[in-house]
């Protein structure tokens, strides 16, 4: 059997590249050249992406880009998720600017625009992303004003399909996709932990209150008064900020404080985990152990 060198048979650029030369037999080659040139044909799927947000829209856009079948369902009436106009789930409190700036937010594709400051307001990025569903085709596979009630495995012999059922306007729909990708968050509903001596708290007097971030607007709600924020995280901390200077004094229970340490010129007191909440009013420190 003859052998020849199949690096003579490749174009030039593809020569430039090849650091070892690769000697075979004559079948041998024909029988891995016809391997690289043959590719099993690519399926398009019919996939339903639930949440037009940020994760939602990305993943329509590179879900369309590989040849599949993609719709969005999104409750509101455009692509942004909690970043929207007139979002279903407003969680995003007046006043809040991104803790990243556009150039890591932004797509490698599309620049927010240069007029836009580096940390922008809850408009802004909702303008950034439905600006992305304009650019790359997006709106037109969104079903908008559509709540996703139930998603099902589907009745169908072969691969796995799933039946999604969603109403728009109170009438019911449905449709069956070979996938689903559920882009919906995790901010729809409030986590409230429950505090030592809250309820002895609450009882002394009328006035005093528990909220959740998703409920805080404006901090002129807390002109004057004493609030403890619990949570020192992104959010925690942007309401403790906010807070300074209309609040009279600000306290803020976080996971990292192991004992009170006040900043007298902030008006501000950090306190640690199992701080009690006491019927006079004030805070007491956590009891030893625990307990």
């Amino acid at each position: 059997a003859c052998a020849r060198r199949v690096r003579g048979h490749l174009p030039p650029k593809a020569r430039g590249r090849q650091s070892l030369e690769t000697v075979c037999m004559c079948s041998a080659a024909a029988a891995v050249l016809s391997v690289a040139t043959t590719s099993a044909p690519r399926l398009s799927r019919r996939v339903a992406v639930i949440g037009g947000g940020s994760a939602g829209v990305v993943t329509a856009r590179f879900l369309k880009r590989a040849g599949h079948d993609a719709t969005i369902f999104e409750a509101g009436s455009t692509v942004g998720g909690v970043w929207a106009d007139n979002p279903t789930n407003d969680v995003v409190y007046r006043g809040l600017h991104t803790n990243l700036p556009t150039v890591v937010m932004q797509s490698p594709d599309l620049d927010f625009a240069s007029s836009v400051p580096s940390y922008i307001t809850k408009e802004m990025l909702g303008q950034y992303i439905e600006a992305y569903g304009r650019e790359f085709g997006l709106l037109q596979l969104a079903t908008f004003g559509a709540t996703v009630t139930r998603v099902a495995p589907a009745a169908s012999e072969g691969a796995p399909r799933w039946t999604v059922e969603w109403t728009v306007d109170d009438v019911a729909h449905s449709d069956v996709f070979d996938a689903v990708v559920v882009a919906t968050g995790h901010y729809n509903k409030p986590y409230m932990p429950s505090l030592p001596g809250e309820e002895n708290w609450l009882a002394g007097d009328a006035a005093r209150r528990i909220t959740h971030s998703l409920h805080y607007d404006d901090p002129d709600d807390f002109r004057g008064q004493s609030v403890l924020v619990v949570g020192g995280r992104s959010s925690g901390v942007d309401i403790a900020r906010m807070l300074y200077g209309v609040a009279e004094w600000v306290y803020v229970l976080e996971k990292k404080c192991t004992s009170a340490t006040t900043h007298a010129a902030e008006a501000v007191t950090h306190v640690p985990l199992g701080t009690r909440l006491c019927r006079n009013g004030r805070l007491a420190a956590p009891r030893a152990g625990g307990g």
